[in-house]
């Protein structure tokens, strides 16, 4: 598919939202960076109709064919300028014109921050969308050169630049001189070890990016054995071995994996589970849906005091950092801290939409940010997940966000990314979030999970969790639950339909209440609209309470998003789920 741009003119603990305020309404502008306005001519065929395809080229003094590495000037997809092309095809058109078209490369620089910009390091740009690929038109003219290129999935500086100049016959000397620099970048050798997909959905004449994934080259893409690194490899020299099944093997000893998938299917150890840890843990609601989904919740870090009790009195078995993540790291300054999946969470306030006026709390918002890629480096996990409020990506932000990615793939993760409609997840709200899922290196990038919940149902999934469903089952006098406590209106206010779904609240619009239209909601029912289970307990003010469930990430999409990496995981290790007996169906939580 050809296509062309089209311009755009441009301290809490864990963060979900603030009181139960978020802004919704530019959640749909995350990507449109990349928005693509599609040509008359476009096609989901590599070779459209009436064309014809040719097995080579003369122009421009040279012979071009398929698989050539081109550099080309005046070339864009999306929002990028395209330095280079890899040709899939040459073609002649019914008018006897020739066209190029292939697969775009950009220099690593093009991707701001979420890259290392380093000399002639290249990522694929892999655009798609229902139909299949997009790929790029060019025309013989804007051919600049012919490159030469490397694909590889051993991390940088393997099989770089500088690393290959002193085997080289293209007269590229090692050194960092001014005419060094110059005939490096426009004659060296390319080394592409990224690939950026981004997935698109049709609006009308227009394609709009759903999803963003940043990847690490996978093994079965390099085409030349001598730039291959197996994935065991990959994983010893980042994290060592893994334990297939988990770390978590209740103080037995667990089978130590150096080719996790490559053995035949195994069973789980009894009690086996994967480690989390919880960074910026808040009242624990990613630590809820995880440990709902099976893992082992082993470690939390928060510095505010105000949800040390309620995080401790839910998950009293895990180890509880109370302070900041530098703090974190000068307590276990030489303690090898290792999990399987890390969560972070750090303070939105500063990123979201509802943020206008700066704050006291801005700059600690900022450093816990850029904490995270220590954390990552400490704890080295297999899995990352980040939840974060969609403003991130907005112009105003966009650069903590690229420098977010940067600090997981400056370690070799792969990352993926999109704005989730968490109703779709089994919230009774509907409200959207910015979702992270990255891997480490050696191991594949998980998917999304797929939407559990829908408007209507059907298809396997469940229709919205209602208001209704959400707090109807909360017994009378349940902890939290003192209807007579909360304020009651006089007169009482327009009912809202109890069979829908929560609406997100926004600064300037009314507050939340009771579907009858008579009260304030108790502080169990707004947990249960955010996803908590009647066993989790809060401890503190109600303004502590109200601002301990406002800020958690919902447990029940948690455990959605954790079920599905829980089984990723499984399929990686080539692990049979243990069947569970009478006995381990009635264990609830071990914890």
């Amino acid at each position: 598919m050809a296509a062309r741009s089209a311009s755009r003119s441009s301290s809490s603990s864990s963060c979900t939202l603030v009181d139960l305020v978020d802004v919704d309404d530019d959640a749909q502008n995350v990507f449109e960076d990349v928005v693509i306005d599609l040509t008359d001519d476009y096609s989901s065929s590599l070779l459209r109709d009436g064309e014809l395809a040719l097995d080579r080229l003369q122009a421009r003094g040279a012979t071009w064919r398929p698989g050539d590495v081109v550099e080309v000037r005046g070339a864009h997809l999306g929002s990028y300028a395209v330095d280079f092309l890899k040709i899939k095809i040459i073609a002649e058109t019914r008018s006897g014109e020739h066209v190029i078209r292939g697969d775009p490369l950009v220099r690593t620089r093009a991707l701001l921050g979420k890259l290392l910009n380093k000399k002639n390091e290249v990522c694929w740009l892999h655009f798609i969308e229902d139909a299949g690929p997009i790929y790029l038109d060019i025309s013989p003219q804007s051919i600049v050169r012919r490159r030469s290129l490397i694909i590889t999935n051993a991390p940088y500086p393997e099989h770089s630049l500088w690393s290959l100049a002193t085997h080289s016959d293209n007269g590229i000397s090692h050194g960092h001189g001014t005419r060094q620099e110059h005939d490096a970048e426009h004659f060296g050798p390319l080394a592409c070890r990224w690939r950026l997909t981004i997935y698109f959905e049709r609006k009308g004449r227009q394609m709009r990016p759903v999803e963003e994934a940043l990847e690490s080259m996978p093994s079965t893409d390099v085409p030349d054995s001598r730039y291959h690194m197996p994935y065991d490899a990959l994983r010893n020299r980042w994290h060592g071995a893994i334990i297939a099944g988990g770390s978590w093997n209740a103080g037995r000893a667990a089978h130590v994996d150096l080719e996790a998938a490559s053995q035949a299917p195994r069973t789980r150890s009894h009690g086996q589970k994967y480690t989390f840890f919880d960074a910026f843990s808040g009242a624990g609601g990613a630590s809820r849906g995880a440990q709902g989904a099976g893992f082992k919740v082993q470690y939390a870090v928060d510095k505010s005091p105000e949800v040390w009790e309620t995080y401790r009195g839910n998950f009293p078995q895990a180890r509880l950092f109370k302070t900041c993540t530098h703090g974190f790291l000068t307590q276990t300054h030489g303690e090898n801290i290792r999990v399987d999946v890390l969560h972070l969470s750090p303070p939105c306030q500063f990123f979201s939409p509802a943020h206008t006026h700066d704050s006291v709390h801005d700059a600690d918002n900022i450093a816990a940010l850029f904490g995270c890629g220590e954390l990552i480096k400490k704890t080295r996990p297999r899995i990352i997940t980040l939840e974060q409020t969609f403003g991130i990506t907005h112009d105003r932000h966009i650069r903590y966000f690229r420098a977010l990615i940067g600090q997981m793939t400056q370690h070799g993760y792969s990352v993926r990314w999109r704005v989730v409609r968490l109703c779709t997840w089994g919230s009774a709200q509907d409200r959207k979030r910015l979702v992270v899922i990255a891997a480490s290196p050696g191991h594949r990038l998980p998917p999304f999970p797929a939407a559990t919940h829908s408007e209507t149902g059907g298809g396997g999934r469940k229709p919205f969790t209602t208001i209704s469903q959400a707090i109807d089952g909360i017994p009378r006098g349940h902890d939290l639950h003192q209807v007579w406590r909360v304020h009651h209106f006089e007169p009482p206010r327009a009912p809202l339909d109890p069979h829908k779904l929560a609406r997100p609240i926004t600064t300037g619009g009314a507050e939340l209440y009771h579907p009858s239209g008579t009260r304030k909601l108790t502080l169990r029912e707004l947990a249960s609209l955010q996803g908590f289970p009647l066993h989790h307990r809060f401890v503190g003010n109600d303004t502590s309470i109200r601002k301990q469930i406002g800020n958690a990430f919902p447990p029940n999409t948690v455990d959605v998003l954790y079920r599905h990496l829980q089984r990723w995981l499984l399929q990686e290790d080539g692990i049979v789920p243990l069947r569970p007996n009478v006995a381990q169906v009635l264990i609830v939580d071990d914890d």
